[in-house]
């Protein structure tokens, strides 16, 4: 089958890959689509989860079945959630396996093969079904939307607050389509590419801005940045956003470094908050919130095939155009 592996940083290659097997207790996929994450983006720059194909946001169509897997049938749509965790650690004991450190490394699309292939091989117990409304072609979808509302319920908005979102890629978009759902707002969208702005309107923003010093002309300071383009350099000014007794949420990963002065942070009262992944309720929120407005999808601009996805890795390293790219193994 062809598949396209990560062979090196900067290095995808479209190849020849086995066809999986659906071992005791897994099942065999069918790729109808898998979403562009901005952690590819990452493993592609530094050159992390090398031989292994790329691809964790992936829906499809079940092919194949292997021994004790109980009912699903050759046929069936599914969304995959890519996480498998240790079932060992304290996270895992204390009801929060999404924040496992193998659940973050040893899923589908990182350290095991992934959904940029024309089949995939996962564990029965990762499958969801599609609820009705939602269409397969948008069930990629699944998986980034369920880290944005992860990141929102971190933020503790209510109904009719103003909030911030900073980077409108995918997640960030997402982010602004969550937050809209849930009645917050005004909601103020941050980021250099115009296109990505509109898309925020579209999805619900009050304002979409170029830069961070514009963001008190559209609301006051909001009791909750969502921190999105995980572009360190920008976490001091944005913490300076936030309103005092407020909350910086930093769903985006920051792998750079930067100076910081945290005097105004600590006067304030402002909490820095972190947020990974996506818990098994924020994944089934996301299926039920895609199958009641299925307008969400509107954040996929593009779909692509895998030949292509080598050079639109390169392309989507600095961004000037669009939104979410899914990669379609049957183009």
């Amino acid at each position: 089958m062809r598949a396209v592996r990560l062979l090196d940083a900067h290095h995808l290659e479209l190849v020849d890959a086995p066809m999986p097997e659906a071992l005791p207790g897994e099942v065999v996929v069918r790729v109808d689509g898998c979403g562009i994450c901005g952690s590819d983006l990452t493993s592609y720059k530094v050159g992390l989860f090398t031989d292994a194909v790329p691809g964790h946001e992936v829906a499809g169509v079940i092919e194949g079945i292997g021994d004790g897997v109980s009912g699903w049938a050759a046929g069936d749509a599914a969304v995959i959630d890519p996480k498998i965790p240790c079932g060992a650690c304290d996270d895992c004991r204390n009801g929060a396996s999404y924040r496992c450190a193998m659940a973050l490394t040893a899923g589908i699309g990182f350290a095991r093969d992934g959904g940029f292939a024309e089949l995939v091989a996962v564990p029965a117990s990762l499958l969801h079904r599609l609820p009705d409304g939602l269409a397969l072609e948008h069930a990629c979808l699944v998986e980034p939307l369920s880290v944005a509302i992860h990141g929102v319920e971190r933020a503790r908005l209510l109904p009719g607050d103003p909030a911030v979102v900073i980077g409108l890629g995918p997640i960030g978009l997402l982010t602004v389509a969550t937050l809209h759902a849930r009645g917050i707002g005004p909601i103020v969208g941050v980021d250099p590419v115009e296109d990505r702005r509109r898309l925020a309107l579209d999805l619900g923003a009050s304002a979409a801005v170029s830069e961070l010093r514009a963001v008190l002309s559209h609301t006051g300071p909001p009791p909750a940045v969502i921190e999105c383009s995980g572009y360190a350099p920008l976490l001091h000014s944005a913490a300076d956003l936030v309103a005092p007794g407020g909350r910086l949420v930093l769903v985006g990963v920051a792998f750079g470094e930067t100076t910081v002065i945290p005097l105004m942070w600590v006067t304030r009262e402002i909490e820095i908050i972190g947020s990974i992944a996506s818990s098994r309720s924020d994944f089934a929120v996301s299926l039920g919130m895609l199958a009641a407005d299925a307008g969400i999808a509107r954040v996929t601009t593009r779909r692509v095939a895998l030949a292509q996805v080598p050079e639109v890795f390169e392309e989507l390293i600095t961004p000037s155009s669009g939104g979410k790219v899914v990669v379609d193994p049957r183009l």
